[in-house]
């Protein structure tokens, strides 16, 4: 396998920007009018405090993991690993399917914002979703899947530092953002005081609104891990990984807070007509990102800020693509997954069919959901595939606590450049437990029944996948 082999291409300081650019694609900028409807400004700014500090724990236990392995597509080597010295021949099985899990999962995801970028396209462009013709959205998702496609084709370094300019545009816009708000809006201080309507909150409150936008707020550390793809890429992966992990827990979490922070102290909110969005008082004006800017600088601004909010989400999508073709390659190289995947091409040392590959997923996925929605048998692509992204990452993190356990006690002298605790393996227990309890909830108590059976069935098709090149090797 020697000559297929990725080359090291990429910083610390790119692996970090990948991070970031894998997290912050349109939930930063999008998903406050919903969040402050539900929870009110106070119990927004916990939850987002709340799901990084729940997000620590996973964060913990992948830097650990990554400094063991840095390998290309680590999430799914790491459990492949872990779970067949655990258990043998079946755990080769069940470390195969949590690859096949990570794999799939994150593409309902991509799927699922390819969808979202058809909505905010239609919106500028027709004003509305049920506006825009039939063929508006299938076209906008060959377009945005091809396009990121091509831009991965490029030789790893490259790709890299076309992910940091995306991602140093994302930093900007939460800076500008912020800045518009203290220089822009009327006494910011007394609009958050006002919107925050501290003498209405009580501690029952509090309690029913954080456990109504909590799991809103972790699904924006969902795919934290995506550093850990590129790790035989990156150099120095041992020690930069596991610090990049860290570096992108912080730095989002700033955002998310950031924006929270500044939409409720941009000017007065006041609910919808049907209580399930934040208004600016006095306009059909969502309390987003796009619709403060609109609302503090005109129209024209607002618009501008879609379009850098449509930028965001492809620069998402795009670092997510080059992670999870990193994921079928490392399949390819256990032989568990069609040898053309672990195959790179000669001039750019990428896994072209690996991607070319994907993008047919993708698209199956993403034009056959927005589909679904047109002849009205979903009522939302977007929303339906977040759902069962959220149910299938979810037994992702669970498999990763499982992991990291059972490696302290299968290869204890395994050399590890992070390692949590420095004596003694109860501190690793005790974050595994976290995880698996937080995400194993989520699994079961937040996700409707037909999101977890759509989860179930892709997982499972797996299965099959398995027991055909299982039976190829042993011949």
């Amino acid at each position: 396998m020697s000559t297929n082999q990725l080359k090291v291409e990429i910083t610390p300081f790119s692996a970090w920007m990948i991070g970031v650019g894998c997290l912050i694609g349109s939930m930063a900028w999008l998903i406050h009018p919903s969040m402050l409807a539900r929870g009110g400004v106070v119990t927004t700014l916990a939850a987002w405090i709340l799901a990084a500090l729940v997000t620590l724990p996973l964060a913990l236990i992948l830097m650990e993991l990554s400094s063991m392995f840095p390998a290309a597509g680590g999430p799914y080597v790491y459990k492949y690993y872990a779970l067949k010295r655990l258990i043998g021949d079946k755990g080769e099985l069940l470390g195969f399917l949590s690859g096949w899990l990570f794999w799939i999962a994150n593409t309902v995801g991509l799927a699922c914002i390819a969808n979202g970028v058809c909505n905010l396209a239609s919106l500028l462009i027709y004003g509305g979703t049920q506006l825009c013709p039939l063929w508006f959205g299938p076209v906008v998702i060959l377009f945005f899947f091809g396009l990121i496609t091509v831009f991965n084709f490029l030789p790893a370094g490259k790709a890299s530092k076309l992910n940091d300019v995306f991602t140093v545009i994302k930093l900007l816009m939460a800076l500008s953002f912020t800045i518009l708000v203290i220089t822009k809006a009327t006494n910011p201080v007394a609009n958050f005081i006002s919107n925050a309507k501290l003498e209405l909150l009580t501690p029952q409150l509090f309690a029913t609104q954080l456990a109504s936008i909590s799991m809103l707020a972790l699904a924006g550390y969902s795919f934290i891990e995506a550093t850990g793809c590129v790790s035989f890429e990156t150099k120095d992966a041992k020690r930069a990984v596991p610090r990049a992990l860290f570096l992108t827990l912080i730095t989002a979490t700033i955002i998310y807070i950031a924006m929270a922070l500044s939409i409720a102290s941009a000017g007065p909110l006041s609910l919808s007509a049907d209580g399930a969005t934040m208004l600016v008082t006095g306009s059909n004006l969502e309390a987003n990102c796009p619709g403060i800017t609109s609302y503090l600088c005109g129209s024209l601004a607002g618009q501008t800020f879609v379009w850098l909010v449509i930028l965001s989400i492809f620069a998402c999508g795009f670092a997510a693509v080059m992670g999870l073709a990193r994921v079928s390659y490392s399949m390819a190289l256990t032989n568990l997954f069609p040898s053309q995947f672990a195959k790179l091409d000669p001039k750019t040392g990428v896994p072209r069919f690996a991607l070319n590959f994907q993008l047919v997923c993708l698209l199956a996925i993403a034009l056959t959901a927005n589909l679904l929605t047109k002849t009205g048998m979903i009522a939302d692509a977007y929303t339906f595939l977040v759902e069962t992204f959220g149910f299938m990452y979810a037994f992702v993190a669970i498999f990763y606590g499982i992991c990291v356990v059972s490696l302290r006690y299968t290869d204890p002298d395994m050399s590890r450049a992070f390692r949590i605790g420095k004596n003694g393996n109860w501190l690793v227990i005790c974050l595994a437990l976290i995880v698996i309890s937080i995400w194993g909830y989520s699994a079961l108590f937040t996700v409707s029944w037909k999101h977890q059976i759509a989860g179930l069935i892709a997982w499972l098709a797996g299965i099959p996948v398995f027991m055909y090149y299982r039976r190829g090797e042993a011949k």
